[in-house]
């Protein structure tokens, strides 16, 4: 009987910590594998004092992330995605 209910309460446990460790990284992290992979230091620092457009005709990152056109993505170190 109390093997049960260490099992259950490790269950409950488990059922709170477990989503946490596949939680998406915030913006600000470099845990993204993606970005990791297509970040491009020299890129950003070229451009990271750009000034850009305002215009937003959206482009997407080599992260899978949207920005509003290739300046902004550049001026984060991040190339667009050609199709």
């Amino acid at each position: 009987m109390n093997n049960n209910k260490q099992l259950r309460n490790l269950a409950a446990i488990a059922f709170f910590i477990i989503p946490f460790a596949f939680a998406s990284c915030n913006k600000d992290s470099s845990c993204s594998a993606a970005h990791d992979n297509c970040y491009n230091e020299k890129m950003y620092q070229t451009h990271k004092a750009d000034y850009c457009t305002t215009d937003c005709s959206g482009v997407s990152g080599c992260d899978g992330k949207a920005y509003c056109n290739e300046c902004e993505a550049n001026r984060k170190g991040i190339s667009i995605k050609k199709d």
